[in-house]
C-alpha cells in the first residue's frame, strides 16, 4: 500500500498542476505495457541494424509501431536512470543517483506507478527495481505498485539462479536452485509471473513495467536459448571476473541467446494481449536502461557492434553508454513503420505517461510528454537541454545535450569536452577550443542544472554473493 504520505503529496501535487490535454481516444484511457531491457545496447536488435542477433519479435514491433533514433536513458548506470524513469526527474534533480543500492525512494516521493494507480489503473512490476529493498521506503508497494515480483536490489539481479525472489513483501523459494543447482532461471519466473498479472487484469486497465534483467551479465541462458547460436562464432571463454558469479565458456553465443531469449518474452507479452482480445486497448514501449556492458565483457559489445560505433559503453555518458532504443506500438493512433529522429529521454515519460492516462503529471518536472511525437503531429516541445550526472568514487561526471552540441565531463575536475553530434556522431574531435561561445551557453545551464543530493540519515550495506546464492 502507499503511505499516506505519499497519497498527500501526490494528492498536492496533482491539484496544483496545470491541465494537460488528454490523450485522443475513448473515455477509458489504454493499458501501459512498459518493457525494459537490461544492459542493451540499441544496435543489439534487427530494427537498429544487428545481422548476427536475431530479435524477430522486437523487430515486428517497429515495425507495427514507431522506432526512435534518439532516445536517451536517464543515466550511464541501472539504478539512477530506473529514478529518472519512476520520477520524470533528471539526475540533477532525481532522488536515486548512483548505483550502490544504499540510498531508496522516499515516502515523499512520487513515481509514475502512483500517479497511474491514482488514475485508476491497477500498477504490477516484474523484474528488477533498483530503488529499495524491503523494509525501506523505496519498497515498490509503497511506491504505487499493487505488485511487484523479482529483484530489489539490483546485486541481487546479477544472478540468474539465486535460491530466491521477492513477491512483494515475501521471499519466493527456487529451491532448485538451492546448493548452486541452476534448474530454475530466474528471468523465465519472473516472465511468467508478468503474463500472469496481464491474464489477471484484462478486464482493468492496467500499467505492466516489465523491467527484465536480460542481457546483464552474468554471461548464462538455458540450452535451448544457446542452440541456435552454438557453432555460429569463433570465439574464446569469458571467465566472469568476481567471485561466485559464472563465467561463460562461449560468450558470444550465450549473449546472443540472452539477447534472443528476452525476444521472444516481448513475442510472448504480444500474442497474450492478442488472446485476451486488449491489443487494441494497449500502448507497448520497449527500451533500455543503459548502453551495453563495458569493462571486461566489452569485447561481446564490440563483436556485435552493439553501438554501431559510437564511442563509450555502460558507464560513460558519451553516445555509447546513453542512447537507447525505443519502440512504441499503439494500435490505430502510431502510425506503422514511423520512425523518429525527436530527442527524448526517461524523465519524459512521466508526463507521456499521464497524458495518456488523461491524468495530471506532478509539477516541476524535468520531462517533456512526447505523446505529440508518438502521434506523428509537429506541435512537439523539444528540450533546449538535456542533463546528465553520476556521482561515483567522489567525483563528479557530467553531460549535456544542446541540440546538436553534447558537453562532457567525463572525470571530476577534468574539462568539459565537447562534440557536434550532427557531424561526428561517434564524439572522436574535441572542438571545445574552437565554440566557447557554445560552453559558455552549456556551462551557464550546468549551473542552474542540478541541486546537491540529498542526505541520508542511514544507508543500506551493500550484499554479497552469499546472500543470494548458496
Amino acid at each position: 500500500m502507499i503511505r499516506v504520505a505519499v497519497m498527500s503529496a501526490l494528492i498536492s501535487a496533482l491539484a496544483l498542476s496545470p491541465p494537460a490535454s488528454s490523450a485522443p481516444g475513448s473515455a477509458r484511457p489504454p493499458n501501459i505495457v512498459f518493457i525494459l531491457a537490461d544492459d542493451l545496447g540499441f544496435a543489439e536488435l534487427g530494427c537498429y541494424g544487428q545481422k548476427l542477433i536475431k530479435t524477430p519479435h522486437i523487430d515486428r514491433l517497429a515495425a507495427e509501431g514507431i522506432k526512435f533514433r534518439q532516445a536517451f536513458a536517464g543515466s550511464c548506470v541501472c539504478a539512477p536512470s530506473r529514478s529518472t524513469l519512476m520520477t520524470g526527474l533528471h539526475t540533477g534533480h532525481t532522488p536515486v543517483r548512483s548505483n550502490g543500492g544504499g540510498k531508496p525512494l522516499l515516502d515523499a516521493d512520487i513515481t509514475v506507478a502512483a500517479v497511474l494507480k491514482q488514475a485508476g489503473y491497477v500498477t504490477g512490476g516484474f523484474g528488477k527495481w533498483g530503488l529499495g529493498i524491503e523494509n525501506t521506503s523505496g519498497h515498490p508497494n509503497r511506491q504505487g505498485f499493487d505488485e511487484f515480483f523479482g529483484y530489489f536490489h539490483q546485486v541481487h539481479a546479477h544472478f540468474y539462479y539465486p535460491y530466491y525472489l521477492w513477491s512483494n513483501d515475501t521471499k519466493y523459494n527456487l529451491p532448485a536452485n538451492e546448493g548452486k543447482k541452476r534448474e530454475q532461471y530466474s528471468a523465465d519466473v519472473i516472465h511468467a509471473q508478468g503474463l500472469e498479472f496481464l491474464r489477471r487484469n484484462r478486464d482493468r486497465t492496467f500499467f505492466c513495467y516489465l523491467p527484465y534483467t536480460l542481457p546483464h551479465v552474468e554471461l548464462v541462458v538455458p540450452e535451448d536459448s544457446m542452440t541456435p547460436y552454438r557453432s555460429k562464432f569463433k570465439e574464446a571463454p569469458l571467465p566472469d571476473p568476481r567471485p561466485g558469479y559464472i563465467g561463460a565458456e562461449q560468450p558470444y553465443a550465450t549473449f546472443a541467446g540472452m539477447v534472443s531469449r528476452m525476444d521472444r518474452y516481448v513475442g510472448d507479452v504480444m500474442a497474450l494481449l492478442k488472446e485476451l482480445k486488449i491489443d487494441d486497448k494497449t500502448i507497448v514501449f520497449f527500451s533500455s536502461d543503459n548502453g551495453p556492458q563495458g569493462g571486461p565483457w566489452k569485447r561481446v559489445a564490440d563483436f556485435f557492434d552493439g553501438k554501431d560505433g559510437l564511442r563509450g559503453y555502460k558507464g560513460d555518458f558519451y553516445e555509447g553508454g546513453i542512447r537507447v532504443p525505443l519502440i512504441v506500438r499503439w494500435p490505430g493512433k502510431i502510425k506503422p513503420g514511423s520512425v523518429s529522429d525527436h530527442v527524448c529521454a526517461f524523465w519524459d515519460f512521466m508526463p507521456t505517461f499521464a497524458q495518456i492516462a488523461q491524468v495530471e503529471p506532478p509539477r516541476n518536472l524535468d520531462g517533456i510528454s512526447f505523446l505529440p511525437a508518438l502521434l506523428g503531429r509537429r506541435a512537439q516541445q523539444k528540450h533546449p537541454f538535456l542533463y546528465w550526472e553520476i556521482r561515483e568514487g567522489g567525483g563528479l561526471t557530467q553531460a549535456v545535450r544542446m541540440g546538436d552540441w553534447k558537453a562532457v565531463r567525463p572525470r571530476h575536475n577534468m574539462p568539459l569536452e565537447l562534440y557536434d553530434l550532427k557531424t561526428d556522431p561517434g564524439e572522436s574531435t574535441n572542438v571545445a577550443a574552437k565554440h566557447p561561445d557554445v560552453l559558455k551557453q552549456i556551462t551557464d545551464y550546468m549551473a542552474t542544472a542540478r541541486v546537491e543530493e540529498r542526505a541520508y540519515p542511514k544507508e543500506e550495506p551493500a550484499p554479497t554473493v552469499k546472500d543470494y546464492v548458496r
